[in-house]
């Protein structure tokens, strides 16, 4: 059971733990709400802060964030991760990092910044050089081989970290943090899965953690005794001959021991079944539970992360004694006032995140890309659209209710601008409604909660049950019209297929078809392959028969894995790729496969995913008698819910 549900917080009393002043050593924080180090890729290529970045953190001060700590911070340029990242390995970055540190810490949040190097964890085409670690073995996802670090480069790496948090210093971060876990370099000292040394930085607990010591005892020196600094550790590793829990509470005592102010407790590493950055597929908290047991090991301020994305959560875990401080991540990403939220009291209208990754995580990790949010268009872009007013009033309509009208109609709501939204069904949402219907998407409902509270609250004129036209559209007299009218199923031409019986998987998942015990589902893309996880968690027995040679290519990395992964530990689903359905019977199927046809006898009911086309019946319409006429989403073309809410923001923003 999800620690912490709405219903156990007197949300009369508020959240009092959450939003108490707490210390980490002596530096008072005004609330438990932290921000952990997340990469974006906003810094730039040679790792001078950008204004870009400045306006992503302030943004994030001013939303009454109590710590914010900036993202990795490479101490070497071997050491990067990414192509964008934050350099602190010289002192010529102290005047853009004193500006980052001055916008954060002006909105009254406390500012610190984590010291990182990526050891193996990185490649040549990101670095230009060959990567380091201790010793002669590659990440199994890097896969760069790197090269062992001697005895005097290991020392330079230690006088590296020292002299970062001296320049960390004085630029005006009121804390370090000391990057020790998520396998970078200073976790692949600590464990024996990565460190084979057999000299003083291996082969024992207390060789392999010589070098973790060794740093904080130099940034120690080099920050100052009254100076705060944190160590982000891994309490369990997730992978065989890595840190376990019971060694992760024993190096938190040591940490303790030498002086550490705080531990933000995490795990896994890049090789690791155990998420890091856990999906809506993960269970609820699979990181907090770690953090507990090392609060009670030690009696330094502790800090949770991992799927905190629910205020009472967050509230609950302090309130029981399971942390001193929440790490809300994404969270933070996807609404930058979280906490002023909080404070506020205003829950409901918290946009919160739905796990996905879509857009924050895959890109920075898969495609080395700037980060971004699935439904937060302004992240990363705060200073490119301010939320101000716009200079005058106008009417607008927009038509249909899924997540790109309902994200027009928000923004330009909230721009100051009259709006009426006509939804021809019963119900907002749109195809929303039916991607969270399937297995483990049901965070995916936020969007809609999220928009939908929205748009009400800001006094829309919405009006559902009401099939838009050109003369009631017109009737309104607008002065801009945006259509998000939608998609329909795309119905292949097949011998044998009726177009007006065809059961498509949007039928199935509206449950307008009771399907038989054995379905046959035409197309693997990510709706056939979503519906066959929907029917199968239902008893049916699935085969998916795609044409490509692999299912649902479309989908982002880190979802698409735990589907397949779901799927092909299903016993009752068969993924058939390669094969290209050639005609269709009562019960059965033609199909082509490496060249030979046979046939698939005995189904019970045959689905129909094939991709969807555009419905736009009101364009040719309006448009030679409007002025301003916008298509967004897939009623213009087709794609990822993330381009269809970024293209609505963009139109209604600008209007």
């Amino acid at each position: 059971m999800e620690k912490g549900n709405k219903e156990d917080i007197d949300l009369r009393m508020g959240f009092r733990h959450l939003l108490s002043p707490g210390k980490i050593g002596k530096m008072t924080v005004r609330n438990r709400m932290v921000m952990p180090p997340m990469g974006t890729n906003y810094a730039a290529a040679d790792g001078f802060v950008t204004e870009r970045l400045v306006r992503y953190y302030e943004a994030r001060a001013e939303g009454g964030t109590g710590l914010i700590i900036v993202e990795v911070a490479a101490v070497a340029p071997e050491g990067k991760a990414i192509s964008h990242q934050v350099g602190i390995w010289a002192d010529k970055f102290v005047p853009g990092l004193r500006h980052l540190a001055d916008s954060i810490k002006k909105h009254g949040a406390r500012a610190a910044i984590q010291l990182h190097h990526a050891g193996r964890q990185t490649s040549a085409q990101t670095t230009g050089l060959q990567p380091v670690a201790p010793s002669e073995i590659a990440c199994p996802v890097c896969r760069d081989l790197p090269r062992p670090l001697s005895i005097e480069e290991i020392s330079g790496l230690v006088d590296a970290f020292a002299h970062a948090a001296r320049r960390a210093r004085e630029a005006g971060f009121d804390a370090v943090e000391i990057h020790g876990t998520h396998g970078y370099l200073i976790n692949q000292f600590l464990s024996s899965y990565s460190n084979h040394r057999d000299d003083e930085y291996g082969g024992s607990p207390e060789g392999r953690r010589r070098f973790a010591l060794e740093i904080y005892e130099a940034v120690r020196r080099a920050a100052g005794a009254d100076y705060p600094v944190l160590f982000r550790m891994n309490a369990d590793e997730g992978v065989e001959g890595g840190i376990t829990p019971e060694e992760g509470r024993d190096f938190a005592a040591i940490l303790e021991q030498t002086g550490i102010d705080a531990l933000h407790v995490s795990g896994g590493v890049y090789g690791s079944p155990l998420a890091i950055i856990p999906t809506m597929y993960d269970p609820p908290l699979p990181l907090a539970g770690y953090a507990a047991a090392i609060k009670g090991a030690v009696s330094v301020p502790v800090i949770a992360v991992g799927k905190i994305h629910e205020p009472w959560i967050g509230e609950r875990l302090i309130a029981e004694g399971e942390a001193d401080f929440i790490a809300l991540g994404r969270a933070l990403i996807t609404d930058s006032h979280f906490a002023k939220k909080v404070e506020l009291n205003q829950i409901s209208n918290i946009r919160r995140c739905i796990e996905c990754n879509q857009l924050c995580v895959d890109p920075l990790l898969f495609f080395d890309e700037a980060v971004g949010c699935i439904y937060n268009a302004r992240a990363g872009k705060e200073a490119e659209f301010p939320f101000v007013k716009a200079r005058r009033s106008r009417r607008v309509v927009v038509v249909g209710g899924g997540p790109a009208g309902l994200e027009a109609a928000r923004v330009a709501a909230e721009r100051g601008h009259r709006v009426i939204l006509f939804e021809r069904r019963p119900e907002l949402g749109g195809q929303a409604n039916l991607a969270m219907r399937t297995p483990h998407k049901e965070r995916f409902g936020e969007i809609l909660r999220y928009l939908i509270y929205r748009v009400e609250t800001l006094g829309v004129d919405i009006r559902t049950d009401s099939d838009a036209t050109g003369e009631t559209v017109l009737r309104e007299k607008p002065d801009a019209v945006i259509l998000a009218t939608g998609a329909v199923p795309s119905i292949p031409a097949l011998p044998g297929l009726d177009p007006q019986t065809v059961i498509t998987a949007w039928d199935i998942l509206e449950e307008k078809v009771e399907p038989g015990p054995y379905v046959a589902i035409i197309g693997g893309g990510l709706v056939g392959c979503e519906t066959a996880a929907y029917l199968a968690e239902r008893d049916h027995r699935v085969i998916i028969l795609e044409m490509e040679a692999e299912p649902a290519p479309e989908q982002s990395p880190s979802l698409r894995e735990k589907l397949l992964q779901w799927l092909g530990q299903h016993p009752s689903v068969e993924i058939r790729t390669g094969t290209a359905v050639t005609a269709i019977g009562e019960r059965s199927l033609k199909i082509r496969s490496n060249g030979r046809e046979t046939a698939l006898e005995g189904l019970d009911t045959i689905v129909v995913a094939a991709g969807a086309q555009p419905y736009n019946p009101l364009e040719g319409i309006l448009k030679p008698k409007l002025g301003e006429l916008y298509a967004v989403g897939d009623c213009d073309r087709p794609r990822k819910a993330s381009e269809a809410i970024h293209e609505a923001f963009h139109v209604a923003y600008r209007l």
